[in-house]
């Protein structure tokens, strides 16, 4: 049995993010990587470890900060709904990921969400943000977006079966995601990223 490995729509998600491949690209340039410090996160469950905040840097503006802060969330959420889909229903998954992610990518992670709550299947472990970074901004007000590139380590973690068996371990990932201001940011695509070695 093999993991999922991409998702129409071109939102491959949280798996994506956890799984580490969907469709290659070119990353914008981007900023110096900030490592990241190990804070909690409101949004994780009790039994994964949230994704970590980074260390803010002067050279980060509101904009940027505001989506860092998208990226960041949805992965807290996505460690929580991953961790187990059978804890939740379809609706509670769709309200935890649609104020952070555009149509597609919406619709690609509750695709994702929903078959692995129909094959009992899970991730265990708990990954971080080893660094992140922000582009500058294109566009202004509405419409306006920023790429942020991050370096996702998983430490360990794996996919497991209904039977708790391993089925693969998540490798590390650099990837890139275009976060845009659509009455509020949300991430409306994501690629492979380059930049520093991840981890």
């Amino acid at each position: 049995m093999t993991e999922p490995r991409r998702l129409p729509l071109g939102g491959c998600v949280l798996a994506v993010v956890l799984l580490a491949g969907c469709t290659p690209g070119t990353a914008s340039p981007q900023t110096t990587p900030t490592p990241t410090t190990a804070t909690t996160s409101s949004i994780a469950a009790p039994s994964v470890s949230a994704t970590p905040t980074p260390t803010p840097t002067a050279t980060w503006n509101a904009t940027q900060s505001a989506a860092i802060k998208v990226v960041e969330d949805y992965f807290a959420a996505g460690e929580r709904l991953f961790a187990d889909p059978s804890r939740y229903s379809k609706t509670e998954a769709k309200s935890a990921l649609e104020p952070l992610t555009g149509k597609d990518m919406l619709a690609g992670n509750l695709a994702l969400f929903q078959k692995l709550k129909a094959e009992g299947k899970r991730y265990e472990g708990a990954a971080r943000i080893s660094w992140i970074s922000a582009s500058g901004i294109f566009g202004s007000g509405l419409g306006e977006s920023v790429n942020i590139t991050i370096c996702r380590d998983p430490q360990g973690q794996a996919l497991l079966d209904k039977n708790g068996e391993v089925l693969s371990k998540v490798p590390s990932a650099i990837r890139e995601f275009e976060v845009r201001n659509q009455s509020g940011f949300r991430i409306v695509g994501e690629k492979e990223g380059f930049g520093a070695p991840c981890p």
